[in-house]
This record gives structure tokens, C-alpha cells and sequence, in this order.
């Protein structure tokens, strides 16, 4: 799938929903959620309204909107991180600005919340102002990581979630993936799993999502009444950061 066609693609689904302006995404270790976050803040950029895109990850700093140095910005669309060199400190700190962003009703502000459930501390102190302008809380699901194979892992990491920042998970997002290794046959039959976890948690599921190099091959194993995003990755290994020099 052509890069332009797939972003086109993103747009569609994007524009198909009622996004509440607190878009909050979080997920297990290993889940995608940051990429995911990522795609989502450049798509809905594309429309009417600036957005910024915030840094909460309190779990993994290495994995993070931290680590994108090279990070294009599109005109409508700005990273708000840790400032100056705290961003790298061993204790967790979020940006206070975020509290300001939550009520400017100019921008859509997306948050990007670290890891599990210990993560979600980090919306815990903006529980009260996120409630009352209204948020989405985005759970990107990896059914083939450890801790998220099977409902139970997942129902009891969801109340977890709840529990500690107050507020409630609205949709799962279906991300399965091997990283490169993964096939189009695997991310289909990971999407219908995901789909069957949502269905018994009484979650709705917003869409399915697929790297875009076996975006095309995805979809054929879908129905169509399953939505599929388009992911390309933004965020590199060490590695693979020198190939791209």
C-alpha cells in the first residue's frame, strides 16, 4: 500500500469518529501504543484544529516520544514533553503545561500514558480536570505479549487501569504484531482475537491495525466491517537508526 494512500486511509477512519477533545492511549509493554499514538496525532493533524501530542510515559523512557529526536512536526501538530533535562532523569516527571492544554479548547490534545497500569498514576493527577472536558481512554491491545494473551490477563490490567487514574477505558485499539516478523495471516487472527476480547469486556473496538507493508494482505483476511489503520513506524532500534544514516 502506497504511503500516501494508506495516510488517506488513516483520514477515513479517523473522520468516521466522534473523538472527545482528552485522547488518552495507553497499553502493556510491547503493545505499539506509542507508535499508535503517534499515527493517530499526525492523521488528526491533517483536519481543522492544531494538535498536541503529549509525552506521560512514566514506564519506559527508552520506547517513548522522548527518543524522537528527528521527529518531523507537521504545522498543526506539536510534541509536549518533559522540559529541558528531566525528560532523561531517573525520577518521573511530567510537564505541568499539559494541565493548560487540557482546558485550551483550540487544540486536541492526545496523551501518550506509560505502559500498565502503573502508568496510568501519571493521568491519576489530572483525573478531575480530563473528566470534566471530556477524554477517550485508548487500551492498545497485543495479544501475543506476555500478560495480554488471554481475557482474564487483560479484564483484570483494565480495572487495574481504572482503579488507579479514575477513569474508565472506552475502546481497545487491536495491535498485534511480532514486530517485523509478523505475517498478514497472524495480524488478522490477532484483530478477530482482540475483537472477541472487546466484545466480552462491553468495550467497543475501534479498529485493527497493520504495518503497512502487509496492510493490503491484512485486509483480505478481514471482513469488512472490521476497520483497518495503517501503521508505519516512527521510532527505531539503535540498529536500525544507522541504516537509515
Amino acid at each position: 500500500m502506497k504511503k500516501n494512500e494508506s495516510f488517506e486511509n488513516n483520514i477515513n477512519i479517523a473522520s468516521s469518529i466522534d473523538w472527545k477533545h482528552v485522547i488518552s492511549v495507553t497499553g502493556a509493554l510491547g503493545s505499539g501504543k506509542t507508535e499508535f499514538t503517534i499515527s493517530l496525532a499526525r492523521t488528526l493533524a491533517t483536519g481543522n484544529r492544531d494538535v498536541v501530542l503529549a509525552d506521560m510515559d512514566i514506564i519506559n523512557p527508552y520506547f517513548c516520544l522522548r527518543t524522537l529526536s528527528q521527529f518531523s512536526k507537521q504545522e498543526k501538530l506539536s510534541l509536549l514533553l518533559p522540559p529541558g533535562e528531566t525528560k532523561w532523569g531517573d525520577m518521573s516527571f511530567i510537564n505541568p503545561n499539559i494541565r493548560t492544554k487540557i482546558y485550551d479548547k483550540n487544540s486536541q490534545l492526545i496523551l501518550d500514558v506509560g505502559g500498565d497500569s502503573q502508568g496510568a498514576l501519571a493521568l491519576k493527577q489530572f483525573e478531575r480536570e480530563i473528566t470534566s472536558e471530556g477524554y477517550d481512554l485508548i487500551f492498545v491491545i497485543n495479544p501475543y505479549r506476555t500478560h495480554t494473551r488471554k481475557l482474564n490477563e487483560l479484564s483484570e490490567m483494565r480495572a487495574q487501569l481504572e482503579e488507579i487514574c479514575g477513569l474508565e477505558v472506552t475502546a481497545v485499539v487491536a495491535n498485534p504484531h511480532f514486530m517485523e516478523k509478523t505475517t498478514a495471516e497472524e495480524s488478522a487472527k490477532g484483530i478477530t482475537t482482540v475483537l472477541s476480547f472487546a466484545d466480552e469486556m462491553n468495550i467497543p473496538m475501534l479498529f485493527g491495525i497493520a504495518e503497512n507493508s502487509i496492510f493490503s494482505e491484512v485486509r483480505k483476511y478481514l471482513p469488512k466491517e472490521i476497520l483497518l489503520w495503517s501503521l508505519e513506524r516512527e521510532i527505531l532500534f539503535p540498529w536500525e537508526e544507522k541504516e537509515h544514516i
